[in-house]
């Protein structure tokens, strides 16, 4: 934190000054002097403005804040997951208004980042890709829980939700009980939305312990893990050695498709053709996989 001064002190004196009619301050960290307005300096306390600016410039204080974050990484997930649980609605309608209102924007700037940033993108794209269960293995797995969501018991019937002011009812989600695990029957329960989004990166003992929902229950777990380990066998079909992905176009309005080698675990390894239509594909999927054609 900056030097606080007492506004009697001869130090708080050294740091303000009034040119050409304009008041103007020093920041205690960079010596640099600026005009004493909002555009420069925070204020102490926004509901209090007669407490005046901050010591630092607006500059070293973002500075400042990142240093922080960078060295208390544990410290500030532990202070924002805090803050949303108690302003959950307040923080979910501040983050939908600001999208709405700066799409444009949004846009541009995930597509700078990504841009300059190949090798996270990469990363995030494989943490994040989507489950490899066929529709047989989904329904089936679904019908294990009795058609509920695996944490809270909610009905499949029951599952509504609200896009644009409608209502409508709508699937569970392909949920990753292990958030670094496979993509497959393996790592795979039905979850209501609530849940997929409150569960985050917490492990089946957090939850658990944390009772993130009154009726995830001992006898909810134990089924979870009966399913992860042992019963999800039953219902695997066999898999395709490669992946087909659809992947848009520069012109956002056209787009192709890639085929990947995958590996034990379902990850992506190598892509080793690409074409404007899915069609396309198959004299590679002929050529690469002739035992699967």
């Amino acid at each position: 934190m900056g030097k606080q001064y007492n506004k009697t002190s001869p130090k708080f004196f050294e740091n303000i000054r009034e040119v050409n009619g304009i008041k103007e301050k020093r920041c205690v960290d960079c010596q640099e002097w600026f005009p004493e307005t909002t555009e420069y300096f925070y204020m102490r306390n926004k509901k209090k403005p007669e407490r005046g600016f901050k010591t630092k410039c607006k500059k070293c204080a973002i500075k400042e804040a990142r240093e922080y974050t960078v060295n208390n990484i544990e410290v500030m997930y532990k202070y924002k997951e805090n803050w949303r649980k108690k302003n959950r609605f307040l923080s979910l309608s501040h983050m939908r208004n600001y999208y709405r209102n700066n799409k444009e924007e949004r846009k541009e700037y995930i597509k700078n980042w990504h841009n300059k940033n190949p090798e996270k993108q990469k990363e995030y794209l494989d943490r994040h890709r989507k489950h490899e269960i066929t529709k047989t293995e989904w329904n089936n797995c679904k019908e294990y829980f009795n058609n509920e969501c695996a944490y809270c018991g909610l009905l499949l019937s029951e599952h509504y939700y609200t896009r644009r002011g409608i209502t409508k009812l709508g699937d569970f989600h392909k949920e990753h009980a292990y958030y670094d695990g496979a993509n497959d029957l393996s790592n795979c329960v039905p979850a209501c939305g609530s849940c997929n989004s409150t569960k985050n990166l917490k492990t089946l003992d957090e939850l658990l312990e944390s009772k993130f929902v009154e009726q995830f229950t001992q006898e909810k777990y134990n089924k979870i893990t009966q399913w992860l380990e042992i019963d999800h066998k039953h219902y695997i079909e066999p898999k395709l050695p490669y992946i087909i992905t659809k992947k848009q176009k520069e012109d956002k309005r056209t787009y192709y498709y890639e085929l990947w080698i995958v590996d034990d675990k379902r990850n992506m390894v190598e892509c080793i053709a690409t074409a404007d239509k899915k069609k396309g594909l198959k004299e590679y999927i002929h050529k690469y996989f002739p035992e699967e054609s």
